[in-house]
């Protein structure tokens, strides 16, 4: 005979929902405010919120807040070891150039605010976002910042007070100084994409779609208008990879014709000619051929100190050594550069490590759909165990655009970092933290799956 505290039916009657780890509600709460105070700068738009120091007193709370749950052992990060060892290598071999940085003080400054505050990002998602009601508030608030910066621009370009010329061309610029420089923006704007274009489909409410379509067109518009080549290659690079990882390319491509052709007769002449720049002769400026000088010293600079010089010191290095001092503007030779060779191998592999755990979870997600399609469908189970299997694959069905949105997201930043200086930037502590929560949880969703399988089962069994 069956002990009804122990029957799967009787478990799945009482708790219609498995119990996720969640987090006490306002250590969750302060995490979602954190992000909007982030992403929106509010530090730099009102002065209360300076002289209190907005976001290093929600992160100096939420850290202790996490390393008080880790001593919990709330969640199992062995999926994520991979991610967590050559995090925790890169940290080691930053901290070893420290005391040899040609920018001694500067060095510090940037692995103190750029490097070790924008990594407690990482420790907040993976510790806070393990549950489908806390990745869609941890997406939703991301979006949102998203949302504000994009259409504040945007209604600085229709009004036309936030363009003026830069490199003999009229650019879109933000309001917030990390936001300032029409690069900066096209940046941030493109990373709001990846999630619109795969997040819009699993959302089902109008009240939600329509913000969406919103961020799109803001985002859209910020990523024309700031005339960055940088943005234009990735906006283009991302289509090319959507269109590969979309399963309907025919009518992706019909789609793609139509919008291209209503889309292109309408942009300025100048935006066309400054992305036709990118391969050809630039009317005005000669961004293009500072670039190659700069690539040019970087190079040197590395076959002379295959070790590194230190966090942030190649402008010191390169004005010691050639008389000028602008920043590399490549990712890949800024890290080799500052961290070295062995620096660029662990960057680069941990870079790989986000990317394919992406893939993983998502093959996971998908996996667990396919045990519990079959029941889904099924009209002969109690109302309670239906109404969780919908959930559960409600919820599966949202990993996975995450998990497509993420390396989408992380693709862009390899893109344009092909042009710009980007290694002391969030996104690689947002994406590690995101695979790895990602990673926990396609262990906890595949509990439940097992959980939900077994009560059907066992219901049949009687």
């Amino acid at each position: 005979m069956i002990d009804a505290e122990t029957s799967p039916i009787k478990r799945v009657t009482r708790f219609p929902s498995f119990r996720y780890y969640q987090p006490n509600l306002i250590v969750l709460g302060t995490f979602l405010v954190f992000v909007l105070a982030r992403y929106m700068q509010w530090g730099a738009r009102r002065e209360i919120f300076t002289q209190i120091r907005i976001e290093f007193t929600l992160g100096l709370f939420l850290t202790v807040a996490c390393a008080m749950l880790l001593l919990g052992h709330p969640v199992d990060f062995r999926p994520a070891r991979r991610i967590i060892i050559l995090i925790g290598l890169f940290f080691v071999l930053t901290v070893v150039q420290l005391p040899f940085a040609a920018a001694g003080p500067l060095a510090s400054d940037v692995f103190i605010d750029r490097v070790l505050k924008f990594a407690m990002l990482t420790l907040f998602i993976m510790v806070l976002v393990q549950s489908p009601f806390s990745m869609r508030a941890f997406i939703a608030a991301f979006l949102l910042s998203l949302l504000y910066i994009t259409q504040e621009s945007t209604r600085g370009a229709i009004s036309g007070s936030m363009i003026w010329e830069n490199q003999g061309v009229p650019r879109l610029h933000g309001s917030v100084p990390i936001y300032s420089h029409p690069n900066s923006l096209g940046g941030v704007s493109m990373g709001a994409i990846p999630y619109v274009v795969f997040l819009f489909p699993v959302v089902r409410t109008w009240l939600l779609r329509i913000p969406m379509l919103v961020l799109a067109a803001t985002a859209t518009t910020c990523v024309l208008y700031t005339g960055s080549r940088t943005a234009y290659v990735a906006f283009f690079a991302f289509g090319l990879v959507w269109f590969f990882m979309s399963r309907r390319k025919k009518r992706w491509l019909i789609i793609a014709l139509v919008i291209s052709a209503v889309a292109y007769p309408v942009i300025p002449q100048h935006y066309k000619e400054r992305f036709t720049s990118i391969t050809g002769q630039e009317a005005e400026g000669q961004s293009k051929g500072a670039r190659t000088e700069i690539l040019r010293d970087a190079w040197q600079i590395l076959l002379e100190n295959p070790a590194g010089v230190g966090i942030a010191s190649f402008p010191t290095v390169r004005q010691q050594r050639f008389g000028r001092s602008q920043d590399t503007h490549n990712l890949y030779l800024e890290v080799a550069i500052n961290l070295g060779i062995q620096g660029l191998v662990v960057f680069l592999a941990l870079v790989a490590c986000i990317l394919g755990a992406c893939r993983q979870a998502q093959r996971r997600f998908e996996d667990q759909r396919k045990r519990i399609c079959d029941l889904v469908m099924r009209r002969d189970l109690p109302p309670s165990i239906r109404g969780d299997l919908r959930t559960h694959d409600r919820d599966l069905e949202f990993f996975i655009a995450v998990t497509q949105a993420t390396w989408g997201f992380l693709f862009i930043r390899l893109v344009v970092g092909l042009f710009g200086s980007d290694l002391y930037e969030i996104y690689w502590w947002f994406c590690a933290g995101l695979a790895i929560s990602l990673l926990t949880l396609a262990v906890t969703t595949f509990e439940k799956t097992r959980f939900l399988r077994a009560a059907v089962e066992h219901r049949g069994s009687i």
